[in-house]
């Protein structure tokens, strides 16, 4: 079964390369503002993560 799911998964990287490709050359690029708010969303995620943590342990 390990084997069959390798080979899954080596298919399917080998079928998404190209257009991943693709993507990062020919994608649309985000300004540092449109950055800066990703990573403050992300940060809030994980922040909230940890509360939601903290609280469970406690």
């Amino acid at each position: 079964m390990k084997i069959i799911w390798a080979a899954l998964l080596g298919v399917m990287l080998w079928r998404m390369w190209p257009v991943a490709k693709h993507w990062m050359e020919n994608g649309p690029k985000g300004s540092q503002k449109e950055w800066l708010n990703v990573s403050m969303l992300i940060g809030g995620v994980v922040l909230f993560v940890g509360l939601l943590v903290a609280f469970v342990r406690s």
